[in-house]
Formats: structure tokens, C-alpha cells, sequence
């Protein structure tokens, strides 16, 4: 069993401790995903973001599937600078269709693979329960 090592700091008010990865330490991501509102499905379109963070080192990715099949166009995805509170890094992805076509449609899913995963990550909603 390897151990990590992890420094400790105060913050500043002096009252609480929180661990901060060591740079190089792997951090598995954490991810949600957002259907979108009624009030953008009101204009005639539609965003499913899906919003991962807390990982290192970058290298994240994000890949869509809609009723299960790979979606290879219609998304951007953007990645945050190293947070320097922790290390980590943040990715974003956000998935846009015409209304119509979301609403052809019914489960949503974003997969995540990272080096620390053995698997991807996998957060969806099926439309018709929002």
C-alpha cells in the first residue's frame, strides 16, 4: 500500500484545517450534470452541462451520449486554470440542441475519463423525469 503525502495548512481565519494535495498527487474527479431550464426551452433551445472538477493532473475528458449513442458535435468544452487552493482542475461541457431535437430525445449522459479512473464516470437524467 503506497501513501500519499498531504500538507497540511491553516487558513486564514485561523479557526479550521483543510488538506491540500501535494502537487503531483493524483485526485479523482468529482462530476453533475444539468438539464436545462424552462425558461431556455421557453426560447427554442436547450444546454445539458455537464461540470467536472476537483482532479489532477488536467487531462480530463468529457464525451456525450444521447439514447446511448456517442454525440460528436453540437458541445464545447472548456477547462479551468489550476485552482491554487488545492491543485486541482475543473472542466466544463456544455451540450446545445434545438429544442426539438432535445425533446426527441430522452436519457442525457456525459462520460468523464481521467488517468485515475479505471472506468469513466458517468452522470446522466432521463429528460422525461425533469
Amino acid at each position: 500500500m503506497s501513501w500519499k503525502k498531504i500538507l497540511n495548512c491553516r487558513l486564514q481565519d485561523g479557526l479550521s484545517d483543510t488538506s491540500i494535495p501535494e502537487p503531483g498527487d493524483d485526485a479523482k474527479p468529482s462530476a453533475f450534470i444539468f438539464p436545462p431550464s424552462s425558461e431556455e426551452l421557453s426560447s427554442g433551445s436547450a444546454s445539458v452541462v455537464c461540470l467536472v472538477y476537483g482532479f489532477y493532473p488536467s487531462g480530463a475528458t468529457i464525451n456525450w451520449k444521447v439514447d446511448g449513442l456517442a454525440k460528436t458535435s453540437s458541445f464545447h468544452s472548456s477547462l479551468t486554470e489550476q485552482d491554487s487552493k488545492d491543485n486541482t482542475y475543473s472542466l466544463s461541457s456544455t451540450l446545445t440542441l434545438p429544442k426539438a431535437d432535445y425533446e426527441a430525445h430522452n436519457v442525457y449522459a456525459c462520460e468523464v475519463s481521467h488517468k485515475t479512473l479505471s472506468s469513466p464516470l458517468v452522470k446522466s437524467f432521463n429528460r422525461e423525469d425533469c
